[in-house]
């Protein structure tokens, strides 16, 4: 059976009919500041074209990703090592060395730590699914350092979005039909609300788009998407000869600030490291026209590059390297670049079309880097239930410099006869920004006093979707809220919303009238009453999701006089010698295994060690590693960090040290953003990565017997 989701508003999804007190909303006129969406002029014109000539051209692009300066001065590039630091290395019997990276290389393909598979879409429209589904894989890929990749099915990926079916309509399909192709807000909406994806071997793919029957979409999912990010925007303007060829180029990001030469770097670098450490990235381009490859048969091009801003974006490619110093003249005359520097893209062609299926496009390509989306984390079906009201997906980012601090919140209905908890919160968030989560599991009132804070984030979160683990909170009644506190990087608020858009995949979105907005937390707003140039706020919604389980009835007998419990009722669990924080379990020591580990666990639950994408550890031998999960029977988890176990393999070694010294630096090639590394960095649990963590890690290194 498949997991039952809340997801479509068509009858699937949550349904309407709140009881919120209404006390708390007032009208428009309540806020004395304005919203906008910052569309493109190109977005502009796209909006006077009739339907039918919408349904023919992808829409333009609507989401994007900006750096505020304080981002970029924290990624700011820096190979400083201190003084102290250094000393400590040095008298170090294990010398760390030359401490060097793959985000840093001039050259670099993913094919260095993974067979990367060249498929073939052939006769069908699928490159926008074959490209996000790769980001898919290879993160999967990289995170279990394995070379073979998983296979994901595109076809379920295409039909399972699709509107007309042979038996009838599909509820959950986006108002698209089989050969139109596809955008990566359906796809990134697809992994996350709970439709994907699914295993190849499920759905193989078929060279057509033949119409099937809806039963032939219904499909376990075997793995969803936790977290991925919308990487840098950065659009270009060009000046170019009597040929063609770019004189000069200006970058910009989406509201027309140029960027610097450094900026322009950091924001590379920024794509580059998500390439090393998390995998593929998804990006589109206008692949259609002959003039912009170095031959005239594009099947045998192995460069390509558009240096026109008229052009319509087409198809979907897959980013999976990079070369700093490919050359300009490589391109074709007539369209040629400015300054040497490539991406290495897969294509979905198969080996025997372009260069074995790859071929370089120019940084310097006027969409490569304009809307580009990476998978940093996945999770096995975990959840028994999803709430969502943003089921189509982030289709616009909506803003306003009045503020940097705001709320925005979501009010669910729910089965009351079941009883359920909620374990985790899914974000899509449009800007660099920290959170904050509040819970009402008794209601659907958002004031203050009825909300339970659930959440904080450490780090700084990057635009795109996060799912975050909460301190799980079991609702108690036929309705609950959820409230998000974002606190921008910048100083402006936006955040993302769902909504209907005429004459494209997103037509036949419509709002539950459950979301709202406050500056304050105190007066609340409906998004119907909010008024956004351009946007459908009458059918708009905030992207939150809630995921819950199941709570299993307590059947323990108090009369078995052989109950560990001595008759409670209650679950017990002990966990001896390691640090327990919430939902982690901390100081561990490296090279611990499961046997041992679980001497130190004492509980009258069924118990087991599980990987971070919830595959169950069998092997006593096997090492705890960071991320991993002790799962209870009562479906309580506990998160395992193993001191100074950085890249998650269960051991402390000078890869680790390696991580947080340039961590430590505030080197954006080496940032790390996971979150239970992160947890293994802090080696006195304070919080905060500092030179006492740094000087913990080198001396508890030491002190591992060789």
């Amino acid at each position: 059976m498949k997991k039952e989701l809340r997801k479509n508003k068509n009858g699937l999804k949550v349904l309407c009919c709140s009881t919120f007190i209404l006390s708390v909303v007032l009208s428009a006129k309540s806020f004395a500041f304005e919203f906008d969406a910052n569309l493109s002029d190109e977005y502009k014109e796209w909006t006077k074209l009739s339907n039918e000539e919408k349904e023919e051209i992808l829409m333009p692009q609507t989401i994007y990703s900006e750096l505020p300066s304080n981002i970029l001065e924290k990624y700011e590039i820096s190979n400083k090592v201190p003084n102290f630091i250094s000393t400590l290395l040095t008298n170090s019997n294990r010398r760390l060395g030359n401490i060097s990276d793959d985000a840093l290389k001039s050259k670099y393909s993913l094919n260095e730590k993974m067979d990367l598979r060249v498929e073939n879409q052939k006769s069908t429209t699928e490159c926008w699914a074959f490209s996000s589904l790769k980001t898919l894989e290879t993160n999967i890929a990289l995170n279990n350092n394995e070379r073979e990749l998983k296979n994901f099915s595109e076809r379920h990926m295409d039909y399972s979005t699709t509107k007309t079916f042979t038996d009838g309509t599909n509820p959950i399909g986006y108002n698209r039909e089989l050969g139109g192709g596809g955008l990566p807000v359906i796809s990134y909406s697809y992994l996350t609300n709970g439709t994907g994806a699914i295993l190849e071997d499920e759905m193989p793919f078929e060279d057509n788009e033949r119409k099937i029957s809806l039963s032939e979409i219904n499909k376990n999912v075997d793995t969803i998407v936790t977290d991925y990010i919308t990487l840098p925007t950065i659009n270009k303007e060009y000046k170019k000869d009597e040929k063609g060829n770019t004189i000069s180029i200006k970058y910009i990001d989406a509201s027309g600030k140029e960027y610097t030469e450094e900026s322009l770097k950091i924001a590379r670098n920024i794509i580059k490291k998500q390439l090393v450490t998390n995998g593929a990235i998804s990006s589109i381009t206008a692949g259609n026209k002959n003039k912009y490859y170095d031959t005239t048969n594009i099947y045998t091009a192995s460069n390509y590059n558009c240096n026109s801003t008229t052009e319509k974006r087409d198809h979907g490619i897959t980013i999976v390297g990079w070369d700093d110093n490919y050359s300009k003249y490589n391109f074709r005359d007539g369209a040629r670049p400015s300054s040497d520097g490539a991406y290495l893209v897969l294509n979905s062609y198969g080996s025997e079309n372009f260069d074995n299926g790859y071929m370089y496009i120019s940084y310097e390509d006027f969409f490569i880097e304009s809307e580009i989306y990476g998978v940093q984390s996945t999770q096995k079906v975990d959840y028994d239930k999803i709430y969502q009201h943003d089921f189509f997906g982030g289709i616009f980012q909506i803003g306003t410099e009045a503020i940097s601090t705001g709320y925005y919140g979501v009010t669910f209905d729910r089965d009351s006869s079941k009883s359920e908890k909620i374990n985790s919160v899914g974000v899509n968030l449009s800007e660099y920004c920290k959170l904050e989560i509040y819970i009402n599991p008794n209601s659907a009132n958002l004031s203050s006093d009825n909300l339970i804070k659930v959440a904080e984030t450490e780090e700084v979160l990057s635009p795109g979707y996060h799912r975050i683990d909460i301190n799980s909170v079991e609702l108690n009644s036929n309705e609950f809220s959820i409230v998000v506190k974002q606190i921008s990087e910048n100083d402006e608020f936006s955040f993302k919303i769902e909504t209907r858009v005429a004459g494209t995949a997103f037509s036949n979105v419509s709002s539950d009238n459950r979301s709202y907005f406050s500056s304050n937390a105190e007066v609340w707003q409906n998004l119907s009453e909010m008024s956004v140039p351009g946007i459908d706020m009458n059918n708009a919604d905030v992207c939150i999701k809630a995921f819950t389980t199941n709570v299993e009835e307590n059947n323990n007998n108090p009369d078995n006089s052989d109950d560990e419990t001595n008759g409670s009722e209650d679950n017990e669990i002990v966990i001896e010698k390691y640090k327990v924080e919430n939902d982690y379990i901390l100081n561990i020591e490296n090279e611990t295994k499961k046997v041992d580990f679980m001497k130190n666990i004492s509980t009258n639950l069924e118990a087991s060690i599980v990987t971070e994408n919830g595959e169950e550890i069998v092997e006593d031998n096997e090492l705890i590693k960071t991320g991993m999960k002790l799962k209870l029977s009562d479906g309580k988890m506990y998160i395992l960090i193993v001191r100074g176990d950085i890249n998650k393999d269960g051991k402390l070694t000078l890869t680790d040290i390696s991580k947080l010294l340039l961590h430590y630096n505030g080197n954006q090639g080496f940032t790390i953003t996971d979150v239970y590394a992160l947890k293994g960095c802090d080696m006195n649990f304070d919080g905060e990565i500092t030179l006492t963590d740094l000087s913990q890690i080198i001396v508890l290194y030491n002190s591992i017997e060789m």
